[in-house]
């Protein structure tokens, strides 16, 4: 599941890498549920046990990918928006599938300030 679950924090609707903020989502599935904090300017991720990452995510797809410890995980989601309270279906790489929730946005101060 850990697995599953960074890769799929990779994927989620994180946030598209223009977007400078971090995005806090937890990912159910029937196994229990994973918090993920995405850091879109970073490109990177960080999931529940500390384990970090890199992602990326493709808009056209819905698809977020993400890469820890030399594995790479996918999921692809049927609904994404970037807002506090938002769900969506996502079914994993790896054949898992679970419900993915944005709890927290963070805007990154702009540079300067």
């Amino acid at each position: 599941m850990k697995k599953m679950l960074a890769a799929a924090t990779v994927l989620a609707f994180a946030a598209a890498p223009a977007m400078a903020e971090k995005m806090t989502i937890d990912f159910a599935t029937a196994e229990g549920t994973a918090t993920f904090v995405f850091d879109s300017t970073a490109g990177t991720y960080v999931g529940p046990d500390g384990t970090t990452g890199t992602y990326t995510f493709d808009e056209e797809t819905s698809t977020l990918c993400g890469t820890s410890g030399g594995g790479e995980l996918c999921a692809t989601f049927e609904d994404v928006k970037q807002e506090v309270g938002h769900s969506s279906a996502y079914t994993a790489s790896d054949g898992t599938s679970g419900t993915a929730t944005v709890t927290a946005i963070e805007a990154d101060a702009p540079a300067g300030s």
